[in-house]
């Protein structure tokens, strides 16, 4: 098995992505109660789906499918961090937004929902290499580049993305310890992890910092990407060393 492979040869091109929310962002990282918050941070199996337009217009069944549908996208993302953020809290209003009225309660109970959802606010390209934005490492299969806007969250708000090619990708086993300049789902590793930093976050958690080795990276111009299980695999005979 060799140390290095070069992705090019089978059909793999990777990107430094930025992405800025044009609009203000919810999804529930984490809800108790009538509580709804966000977190900075993207699943990289929503933004997959996301960046590759997938989405189910009907669908039997109550449980995901993440493997069968994740094997069939043109591309495969890393999660997304945003370093600098403004959030703002939209508390639940007592009115009825469909009927306008306060009497429609269960019970004919006039009372408030109380409670409240925290959204990201929008950013917007204002640096080259500002730290309000998202980012992360897109590889795509089909020879294709990123889609320049896409949706996200319960409310599909508006992203726009920047992304740059890191041109002639290699992935080079090390055997020390390497940490990813990006957050990391503990699927996709392949290796052994000396040390974490866990985001809890559905469908699982992921790693916002690791230290990862034995596994496979592409290390250039300043980047340390962890080349993930299901893009190692796509390379003959490179899941294991």
């Amino acid at each position: 098995m060799p140390d290095t492979i070069d992705l090019a040869e089978h059909g793999i091109r990777l990107f430094f992505c930025r992405l800025f929310n044009h609009d203000y962002l919810w999804f529930s990282s984490y809800e108790v109660s009538k509580v709804s918050s966000t977190y900075p941070v993207i699943h990289n199996y929503a933004l997959s789906y996301s960046l590759a337009d997938f989405s189910y217009g009907i669908y039997r069944g109550s449980t995901p499918r993440y493997e069968e549908d994740l094997a069939g996208f043109p591309l495969y993302a890393t999660p997304a961090y945003r370093e600098e953020y403004d959030k703002s809290r939209l508390t639940y209003n007592a009115v009825n937004s469909l009927t306008l009225r306060t009497d429609d309660a269960p019970r004919g109970i006039n009372s408030p929902g109380i409670g409240w959802r925290v959204y990201l606010n929008p950013s917007w390209e204002k640096e080259t290499h500002s730290r309000n934005s998202f980012k992360c490492y897109v590889f795509t299969f089909d020879g294709s580049v990123p889609r320049g806007v896409t949706r996200l969250g319960k409310k599909g708000a508006a992203m726009r993305i920047i992304w740059e090619e890191i041109t002639k990708p290699q992935a080079v086993f090390w055997d020390k310890a390497i940490r990813p300049s990006h957050p990391v789902n503990p699927l996709d590793i392949a290796g052994k992890v000396d040390k974490y930093d866990p985001i809890m976050l559905p469908p699982h958690m992921l790693f916002r910092t690791a230290e990862i080795k034995e596994d496979w990276f592409c290390v250039k111009e300043g980047h340390r990407v962890h080349i993930p299980l299901r893009v190692i695999k796509r390379t003959a005979g490179g899941v294991n060393k």
